[in-house]
């Protein structure tokens, strides 16, 4: 089994890229801003499903595969790291809730915009704990705890949705947030890098 604190860097993880303003994200602001939360609380459960299943095959297909070829998980940790300060830099260069997408979102909309989402490939090659895919009570611990934390910041989305529908002006603000949101990813992507060239 999962030692806690296995468990609670990997939640402290998660959090951080789950938080970022990205493609799954925006779809449920949009939906927050157009429906309300009620109305997209659906959403949540597509979110979760799409992720599940996205990590999973990128982790059980990776632990096949790199069984003999132990360095391809750093070359994918260090194109994680690319990607998530890539995406530090997009927030910092445009700091705001842009591209709301028109239009009622789907279940379907949102669980193949997660499961296509490159985060959750940064999930089963660098966040993830290895062993969630070599063991079954590793790997049902850490989905649910994956789960429990996707759902918890997903509806933060939606309420953030609501909450800028009633009150305009705070969406003023966002800029400030989505900045300091970047240096936090930067400092992460800094993070993994190191841990792989530091060996």
């Amino acid at each position: 089994m999962p030692t806690f604190q296995v468990m609670l860097k990997m939640a402290l993880y998660v959090s951080l890229v789950l938080a970022t303003p990205g493609p799954t994200n925006t779809l449920l602001l949009s939906s927050g801003i157009k429906v309300g939360f009620r109305q997209s609380s659906r959403l949540l459960v597509a979110e979760a499903s799409g992720y599940g299943f996205a990590i999973s095959l990128w982790g059980f297909f990776l632990a096949t595969f790199a069984a003999t070829r132990p360095w391809l998980y750093d070359v994918l940790k260090l194109g994680s790291s690319a990607y998530i300060f890539y995406l530090a830099l997009q927030l910092w260069k445009s700091p705001h809730l842009e591209d709301i997408r028109s239009g009622t979102i789907g279940f379907r909309d949102m669980f193949v915009a997660t499961t296509m989402n490159p985060k959750a490939l940064l999930f089963a090659t660098a966040i993830f704990p290895p062993q969630a895919f070599v063991s079954v009570p590793f790997y049902l611990c850490s989905i649910a705890v994956f789960t429990a934390l996707a759902v918890t910041i997903g509806s933060m989305w939606l309420v953030v949705g609501g909450v800028l529908t009633a009150r305009r002006s705070l969406a003023t603000h966002t800029g400030t947030l989505l900045r300091g949101a970047s240096v936090v990813l930067a400092m992460f992507a800094g993070t993994l890098a190191f841990s792989v060239l530091n060996r």
